[in-house]
């Protein structure tokens, strides 16, 4: 409808930001899963993709939505069988990954198990409607980015692509399980605690440690903790808004969306890759949802509480990218 060169990123800012106030809205629960699914549509194909594509894509969520309702019960019956189940799911998304950076299904399993293991343990909901929510969420998803590619048409030719195969990536099996263990660990520890940021720091910490490390460690690694950094500030003026100025609804949208908009540009000026507008743009909506549907009376010292969570997000994959980092690098020799 409305050509344009900026097309591409006001369909990243756009479309998850107005879809969040809307599900919020409307009362959803986890109202935060759409517009992520959203992001990782955008950011996972530049350009509309093909009804086959989106539908065979559906087939395989079905299908896994199905296997969890039925035989995830036998496995939550017990914790052993819980963090089994999940780390399969978690070994074989961050396998996926590592095949290919773009793949959608990985980065959808990823969420899935991530959401299933602390909503069934911290919250204490039956993973049985897990799937169907999920499902219901990416129908969601599939429509939001379809009308958003009517609205804003184009291709995303100014935004770097992510190769298909990282330069100087290996699948490693051993690397592979040693970071679907250390999530998993991590995602026992909040639950075990209670974190009122569970979700939020394995989302960030999955997010970060998903895809093979490139052949430039240091560039490779100050993106991942730069694009978290800018994801979590660019929310600081919203929640300023939110609770110390009490503007309305349409005014916290608007807000919403010039940052977005400032991230975006951001990301531009450094030429950043797709899933560095991926990882920045979905902190931006968990932070977003949370600050958006909390009604406490400490909303600085709560706020102050999602940094230090995110911080430890960071922290914890910092120190798992330096400790994959000698082991990711090729020999120089070999070819």
């Amino acid at each position: 409808m409305f050509r344009s060169a900026a097309n591409p990123v006001l369909r990243l800012v756009f479309a998850p930001t107005f879809l969040l106030f809307y599900l919020i809205h409307q009362g959803e629960f986890l109202p935060f899963l759409a517009p992520m699914f959203v992001v990782i549509f955008l950011t996972i194909m530049p350009s509309k993709p093909p009804l086959y594509m989106l539908l065979k894509l559906l087939a395989v969520v079905v299908v896994i939505s199905i296997g969890v309702a039925l035989f995830g019960g036998v496995f939550m019956d017990s914790p052993v069988g819980i963090v089994l189940f999940c780390w399969l799911g978690i070994f074989w998304s961050f396998y996926r990954s590592h095949n290919n950076p773009k793949d959608m299904l990985g980065t959808y399993l990823l969420l899935f198990v991530i959401i299933i293991f602390i909503v069934n343990r911290q919250f204490n909901i039956s993973v049985s409607i897990m799937p169907w929510l999920t499902l219901k969420t990416f129908l969601i998803a599939i429509l939001a980015t379809h009308v958003i590619f009517m609205l804003f048409p184009g291709d995303e030719q100014d935004i770097k692509a992510d190769e298909k195969a990282m330069s100087g990536a290996k699948t490693r099996l051993g690397l592979i399980a040693f970071k679907a263990t250390i999530l998993m660990i991590v995602m026992y520890l909040l639950t075990s605690t209670k974190s009122s940021q569970s979700l939020l720091i394995a989302i960030t910490l999955g997010s970060m440690i998903k895809i093979p490390i490139s052949r430039d460690q240091r560039i490779f690694r100050n993106n991942r903790l730069i694009a978290t950094l800018v994801g979590i500030f660019a929310t600081l003026p919203i929640m300023v808004a939110q609770y110390f100025l009490v503007v309305s609804e349409w005014m916290l949208i608007g807000l919403s969306f010039f940052m977005g908009l400032q991230m975006a540009r951001f990301a531009i000026r450094r030429e950043s890759t797709l899933s560095v507008y991926q990882l920045m743009f979905t902190n931006f909506i968990v932070l977003l949802n949370q600050i958006v549907t909390y009604h406490g009376n400490q909303p600085f010292s709560v706020e102050m509480t999602r940094l230090a969570s995110i911080s430890i997000a960071i922290l914890f994959g910092t120190i798992i990218l330096n400790l994959i980092q000698h082991s990711s690098t090729p020999h120089s020799g070999s070819r």
